[in-house]
């Protein structure tokens, strides 16, 4: 009988110090919204000048969206709102959590992108028969958003040639990055 007393009494004291500690921890690990320090979004223009940039590396870009993919939505190019500026694209590919598409309504807004970093690379290979889906798609009236952000086939075929002038066994390019959109927010009307 002792036995089961002492047995549930400190049951009783261990549920105790454990509603206690809960209790406490929720006070401790209480954070003051002004503490909290969110990472200030890069511009597109600090993204594409970026030399630290990995595949799957998370970032937050903000841009004006100048073109939203009219075939489903599912890229949107965004530029640093000065337009002073020679317009130099970031594109951002949607992906099933945020819907598979952006908002219809995105062209002319400034976007929040958040996303993992994505390297754009092409082979020569691919290269050849991209010239040769391009111009299916531009028959298909799809427009040519993509070599605004990477670069034309032929500036492609050019930075190849180049680079496997210096070694022939490099047959594949980095064309930049683009941003696979985990989240993005427009601004509140």
């Amino acid at each position: 009988m002792k036995f089961t007393h002492l047995f549930i009494g400190a049951a009783l004291m261990m549920a105790g110090a454990a509603i206690a500690t809960s209790c406490g921890s929720k006070a401790d690990t209480a954070v003051d919204a002004d503490s909290v320090e969110v990472a200030a979004p890069l511009t597109v223009e600090q993204f594409l000048a970026a030399t630290d940039l990995e595949d799957g590396q998370d970032v937050i870009i903000e841009g004006l969206c100048t073109h939203l993919c009219k075939h489903g939505g599912t890229k949107a190019f965004i530029t640093d709102p000065d337009t002073t500026k020679e317009a130099r694209w970031v594109m951002c590919m949607a992906t099933d959590s945020i819907g598979g598409a952006f908002d219809p309504t995105c062209p002319g807004k400034v976007l929040t992108v958040t996303g993992a970093v994505r390297a754009n690379t092409v082979s020569l290979s691919e290269v050849k028969a991209r010239e040769e889906q391009l111009k299916a798609e531009q028959e298909a009236g799809h427009c040519d958003s993509e070599s605004k952000a990477f670069g034309t086939i032929t500036a492609l075929k050019n930075r190849l040639d180049s680079q496997m002038a210096v070694n022939p066994a490099d047959t594949t390019v980095v064309l930049g990055y683009y941003i696979e959109a985990t989240s993005y927010t427009l601004p509140v009307e």
